[in-house]
């Protein structure tokens, strides 16, 4: 091929004049005036019995097709084949297809139909029509059945989306035979609402309209004096009178990555336990390695104490002798486990020569991951240094506080928490909100339908978001009083019983407390530590996530209501000590590496973090956007709802109550005076002068100038 490109390059007027004379000859050839007797031999209308009118089509597509593979390299790329060559053909065969809808002249230069023997094909064979006038019948016959040919050229040009749009169709439709069956069924059995409906609660009133020997205490399924309304769910995550649950699909586990987790060779771990025995000997502590774990990250060796001078060996004295192993192993970060949880041991874990990472798909659809499938809402953390599998429950923790310093694994940590849910929940099961402060990191989440809202990004929003869910936390305890269940477990086995929706579970992840923190301390720790502390029962439940767990950030009362933590590698033991109450995690290697302590162990357990990739959650994504189903699931607009929250402003840190009052009276004024403060609020003026500086601060108010009123902005 490339010597006749060569070939062409050179000679290219003489190739393009031949290849022009031998169009012409081709188009002459089908002209019917060569079909006399004497040139009968050469007239050849292949062409126009064919493809009809459509020849002129061709003709110029073999033309410009054969100069582009000449003269040009657009052939290398994979879309350019496609659109020059399959594109004009079925375009061509199209119009062919179309022609042969209109009658002809057999005695004229298209003998077989304007459409061609192929458009005659596609439109007609094998039924006969009348070649002069045509039935209605015959044209929509032809119609249908050109509409079907345009879908089998669809399907197989395009298998994967016809397949998933088919999936979508069958799915409306289902929809739609369930509402009418539903429709049906109501009209059958019409409610009368004088008898079901109670507006008055007098006695006697009830007993006229109900009398007590005709009700049924058997069915309980409608609590007719409870039933609400759709205005009183505006701002709720579920209808409760609603029975009716959709078929959602989750996502196929091959569109995640497989990653096969390394350990330590053998060799290395036989060297490094006859060092660590004979770096101990030599400072007069005898001990034997009994046990080795080895891990993708780490390797834990087991040192069970020996005797000396008739005496066991101290475990104080193994652990002063920290820097000696690290600077016999030649290693920087080494870790002490003392005691190895249940068993006689002290644990040294050293980082191998050689580190893995850690895949999602191993570890949730691993057969020896089975509890996974019996979790509320699983979550896979990673591998153990005993080379185990670290996975819990989030509905049993039941809040998750993670830490760790910039690079440590913290975001992966969460992507890969939120792509777990998304890989084993379905929207009925599990709703959503994340707030990102930073604005990167859960923004690629928008539009599955998971979520309760798009993904947060301003502060002020967030602490809207973080309200809703107080009123939502209150709903539902409404509803579990009334339908008298203990928390959202009992009230959905109920719920199988009756028939009717279950109460989804809601999972608010926020990526970096921080940042909120730093607007408004003390409205967030209100909202998060009252979500925390009763949001378990209901099914609300929180996952938190800082780089910087400083007390201020941290404080008292986040950390005494969220007892489970995971905490990353962080820059100093007093970080440590304040997201995991020890020291140990100033030592991690970073990179996913963590640690875990779980609400039923306060020791903590090393792990390294699974690792996955933006192309596994682009289409962890792509899977839940195009599995668009019309459904009747409910979207929180934060917009329509602040006129909700009007009366409580977001606030800005204050230790003054009166500053929410403060910002009201400025909105209605052009200026705004301290005095004016003292009159309205019933206050002095040390506290006058306090709110009129603050609302400097928020940019309620300009600077003062002495004497003068300040100019509201």
């Amino acid at each position: 091929m490339e010597k006749i490109r060569v070939f062409c390059t050179k000679n290219r007027i003489y190739v393009s004049f031949a290849i022009l004379i031998l169009s012409v000859i081709i188009a002459i050839l089908q002209v019917e005036i060569f079909s006399s007797t004497y040139l009968k031999l050469i007239y050849q209308p292949f062409l126009i019995n064919l493809l009809g009118a459509s020849f002129v089509l061709m003709l110029i597509w073999i033309v410009s097709s054969t100069y582009i593979a000449l003269y040009s390299n657009i052939f290398s790329k994979k879309k350019a084949k496609f659109f020059i060559t399959i594109i004009p053909l079925i375009i061509i065969l199209e119009i062919s297809s179309i022609l042969s809808f209109f009658t002809f002249n057999p005695d004229g230069a298209f003998p077989s139909s304007y459409g061609g023997l192929l458009g005659e094909f596609v439109i007609k064979w094998p039924t006969n029509w009348d070649r002069y006038s045509p039935t209605f019948l015959n044209y929509s016959t032809g119609a249908l059945r050109l509409i079907l040919f345009n879908l089998l050229i669809l399907t197989i040009l395009f298998p994967k989306n016809s397949f998933n749009q088919f999936k979508k169709l069958m799915s409306m439709l289902l929809i739609s035979l369930k509402s009418i069956s539903v429709k049906s069924k109501t009209q059958k059995n019409p409610i009368d609402t004088n008898s079901e409906i109670i507006l008055d609660s007098d006695e006697e009133k009830i007993d006229e309209i109900i009398p007590q020997n005709n009700i049924d205490y058997t069915n309980n399924d409608l609590n007719t004096q409870n039933i609400i309304t759709d205005d009183d769910l505006q701002s709720h995550t579920f209808n409760p009178n609603i029975n009716e649950n959709l078929n959602w699909n989750l996502p196929d586990k091959e569109i995640l990555a497989s990653i096969e987790s390394g350990t330590q060779s053998e060799n290395e771990i036989s060297t490094k336990k006859d060092l660590i025995e004979k770096t101990l000997s030599e400072h007069g502590i005898e001990v034997s390695v009994d046990q080795v774990k080895s891990g993708p990250t780490v390797t834990m060796y087991g040192l069970s104490p020996g005797y000396g001078n008739s005496k066991r060996v101290r475990v104080d004295h193994i652990l002063a002798r920290e820097k000696d192993l690290a600077l016999a192993l030649a290693s920087q970060n080494i870790r002490f486990q003392s005691p190895v949880p249940g068993e006689s041991l002290v644990g040294i874990e050293i980082p191998n020569s050689k580190t893995s990472a850690v895949g999602l798909k191993d570890l949730i659809f691993s057969k020896k991951n089975d509890p996974l499938s019996n979790y509320a809402l699983p979550i896979a953390l990673g591998t153990g240094s005993d080379n185990q599998s670290v996975y819990c429950d989030l509905s049993k923790l039941p809040h998750l506080l993670v830490a760790g310093a910039t690079g440590s694994g913290k975001s992966v940590c969460i992507n890969s928490i939120i792509a777990g849910f998304l890989m084993k929940k379905n929207p009925d099961e599990l709703r959503l909100i994340m707030i990102d402060p930073k604005r990167v990191e859960l923004t690629p989440y928008t539009g599955i339908p998971h979520l309760l809202t798009p993904p947060i990004v301003e502060p002020s929003e967030a602490i809207i978001a973080l309200k809703l869910m107080v009123e939502e936390m209150q709903f539902r305890f409404k509803q579990l009083e009334e339908d008298n269940s203990k928390n959202i477990a009992t009230y959905n086995e109920k719920s199988k019983k009756k028939d009717r929706i279950k109460m989804p579970y809601i999972v608010v992840i926020v990526d970096e407390l921080a940042d909120l923190m730093l607007t408004a301390s003390s409205e967030v720790e209100k909202l998060l530590v009252r979500l925390a502390q009763l949001g378990r029962a209901t099914g609300i439940h929180l996952v938190v996530a800082t780089q910087r767990p400083s007390v201020d950030v941290v404080t008292g009362l986040i950390k005494a209501n969220f007892p489970s933590r995971i905490s990353f590698s962080v820059t100093s033991q007093i970080d440590s000590r304040t997201i995991i109450d020890s020291p140990g995690a100033e030592k991690l290697l970073g990179k996913g590496d963590m640690l875990f302590v779980p609400i039923d162990n306060p020791s903590p357990k090393r792990a390294q973090g699974i690792f996955i990739s933006d192309e596994e959650i682009e289409s962890i994504v792509k899977h839940w956007k195009d599995h668009k189903i019309y459904n009747p699931l409910k979207y929180l607009d934060l917009e329509k709802m602040v006129d909700i929250f009007s009366e409580e402003e977001v606030e800005i840190d204050s230790e003054d109550s009166l500053i929410l009052q403060a910002q009201n009276l400025a909105r209605g004024q052009r200026t705004l005076s301290t005095s004016f403060l003292q009159r309205r609020l019933r206050i002095g003026y040390p506290r006058a002068a306090r709110l009129m500086d603050e609302l400097e601060d928020q940019g309620v108010v300009g600077p003062g100038d002495a004497g003068k009123a300040r100019e509201v902005l």
